[in-house]
């Protein structure tokens, strides 16, 4: 299948899709630098997808499936990513900025060289990912479990981290003014 066939195929809706998924479990969809601005979609199952350079901003991602999909260079701005799946995603270079993860699953995945300025992480599980030169400016992590993460070259500024669990090799970082 080529790319515009999987677009066509999300263009049906994301009931449609997912039920394309489960019937094709072999086929990794492509949909790399697509426009999926503002798209409800709820509950999709874009495992093991190539998103690579799409566009993501606002877009509502709530339960959705993205283990193992790649996110490298995706503007996720804006983009609603509660109850989300995302192990053993790759995540390296996209833009997270004002994306909200709350009680996500993100273990494993990869943020290296991504920016979080002023993302909302509550009560997320990021245990072994990868922060390597990602840029966390005003960012909100309350309740997260980084265990194990590697954050070698980060940019931790101004973070009101309540109830966080750190790696013991934690980077220093500055909280946010009260």
């Amino acid at each position: 299948m080529s790319q515009q066939e999987h677009e066509r195929t999300l263009n049906e809706g994301v009931t449609a899709w997912n039920r394309w998924r489960e019937a094709h479990p072999e086929i990794i969809p492509d949909l790399s630098g697509l426009d999926l601005t503002g798209r409800l979609l709820h509950g999709i199952n874009f495992s093991k997808t190539n998103l690579q350079g799409a566009f993501l901003t606002v877009t509502e991602l709530e339960k959705a499936q993205l283990d193992g999909a790649d996110l490298q260079n995706a503007n996720l701005t804006g983009a609603d990513l509660t109850s989300v799946s995302a192990q053993n995603a790759n995540f390296a270079q996209a833009d997270l900025s004002f994306a909200i993860l709350t009680f996500a699953s993100i273990d494993e995945a990869s943020f290296e060289g991504a920016r979080l300025s002023e993302a909302i992480l509550y009560n997320v599980s990021a245990r072994k990912a990868n922060f390597k030169k990602a840029r966390f400016r005003e960012t909100i992590l309350t309740g997260t479990d980084f265990s194990g993460c590697d954050f070698t070259g980060a940019t931790l500024q101004d973070l009101s981290p309540d109830g966080v669990i750190f790696p013991i090799s934690m980077p220093p970082f500055t909280k946010a003014k009260k």
